[in-house]
């Protein structure tokens, strides 16, 4: 039925009452429209968030159930002439010294309180074993696992502070700037400390000379740190070459050559004592920044607009990422690929947010480079290099990113 447009006419009459009530009838059936629009997206965020929540916690307990069992895995790993039981037990009465060292430390702070706790666990075992055990795959796993989840945390944080997913630890120079130093040191013939000591420096001074050439430079300071870092790079490259060139083929360039292959056989106790703290110093430090990392991912001029100092958070960035990666390679020598591939495979499980990238890219990191240890040290009689081993493996997985990433580029 078509409605009545004709013009009003003497005669004709509006009810206005009637009129009124349509439009509130109409307005409310709005508000109640609204209200339950409201309700069910209230309902959907709320279920959401109970399946990240589930979702994060699976992924904790996932992960830590992992951890353990690859640590497990690698201690009973090794050509060593022991059994897997002997090892275990090996390992259990080491747990149980220390929890009763702990539960005796009351006697050593008050005299009158004389107690001792025996362990349950009698020794049969040879002492050789628990040399094994304790002072030799312990103390290697223990390290693989920090330079593993400090690689891919620092990787990953370049990652996020240039906003380029093909970006690595190595990108401002720092690994070939280890490399420099502890060739030099080889050569000069120094011990294994000053080695440690001028691959540290080596790699702050690359960094250093990176972030003071991209200051010197008018223009976009994240392209610029980028293309400083390559230069830097390069140059370092060219004085490991010239080392080489020079060095004794006897004695310096076997190590040399075996030294940038990288390698966990060389790890002590005093490895450790340093090892640790920085690492965890800077992994915390790290992953307390993810929701500014998230911000600087918009843009500088975004971030500013948000409340984020862009320049002091992207040098802190720059610092902690810079010594967790001269520190593990001045310990192990040059592993390549870590810091790409790890934060590549996180990013697929839990996405791109970095609260939770960063904490995942530690652990998978180390979870990934103790399988590859163990792999180098039980899969033959002579030890692979890791080095090679990671290159084996990240290469074929950056072809896949490339590949994948082929229509975006073009």
């Amino acid at each position: 039925m078509e409605p009545d447009t004709r013009p009003l006419v003497a005669g004709d009459t509006i009810s206005l009452s009637s009129s009124r009530s349509a439009d509130i009838d109409l307005r409310k059936q709005n508000d109640s429209e609204l209200d339950r629009k409201g309700d069910l997206t209230a309902r959907g965020d709320s279920v959401r968030r109970k399946e990240r929540r589930f979702w994060i916690k699976a992924s904790i307990i996932i992960i830590s159930v992992l951890m353990i069992a690859v640590f497990l895995f690698c201690v009973l790993s090794g050509y060593y002439s022991c059994t897997k039981w002997e090892v275990l037990l090996v390992l259990a009465h080491g747990i149980l010294d220390g929890v009763i060292w702990v539960l005796e430390l009351p006697c050593l702070l008050f005299p009158d309180l004389a107690y001792t706790i025996g362990n349950p666990i009698p020794v049969t075992w040879s002492p050789n074993i628990d040399l094994v055990v304790w002072d030799v795959r312990v103390i290697r796993i223990v390290a693989v696992i920090f330079i593993g989840g400090g690689l891919a945390l620092s990787g990953a944080s370049y990652q996020c502070l240039f906003r380029n997913p093909l970006v690595s630890e190595s990108i401002l120079g720092v690994s070939n700037g280890a490399c420099f130093g502890a060739c030099l040191a080889i050569l000069l013939m120094l011990p294994t400390f000053f080695i440690n000591v001028l691959a540290f420096i080596g790699g702050g001074l690359a960094v250093f000379l990176t972030y003071t050439c991209s200051k010197m430079l008018r223009g976009n300071q994240t392209l610029l740190l980028v293309l400083t870092g390559t230069v830097v790079s390069s140059i370092f490259s060219a004085g490991i070459s010239i080392i080489k060139y020079v060095a004794p083929t006897e004695t310096a360039l076997p190590e040399i050559t075996f030294w940038l292959m990288g390698s966990f056989a060389k790890i002590t106790k005093g490895d450790l004592l340093y090892l640790i703290p920085i690492i965890t110093i800077c992994a915390v430090i790290l992953i307390r920044m993810r929701w500014k990392m998230n911000v600087l991912a918009l843009g500088d001029r975004e971030a500013r607009a948000l409340g984020v100092s862009v320049g002091k958070t992207r040098a802190i960035i720059v610092v902690c990422s810079t010594l967790i990666a001269s520190v593990s390679v001045c310990v192990c020598g040059a592993i390549a690929w870590v810091g790409i591939i790890i934060p590549q495979i996180v990013r697929h499980m839990v996405g791109p947010d970095c609260r939770r990238l960063m904490p995942c890219a530690f652990f998978i990191g180390g979870i990934f480079l103790m399988l590859v240890d163990v792999a180098c040290r039980a899969t033959i009689a002579a030890e692979l290099p890791v080095g090679v081993v990671t290159s084996l493996i990240g290469a074929p997985m950056f072809f896949m990113i490339l590949f994948r990433a082929k229509t975006a580029w073009a």
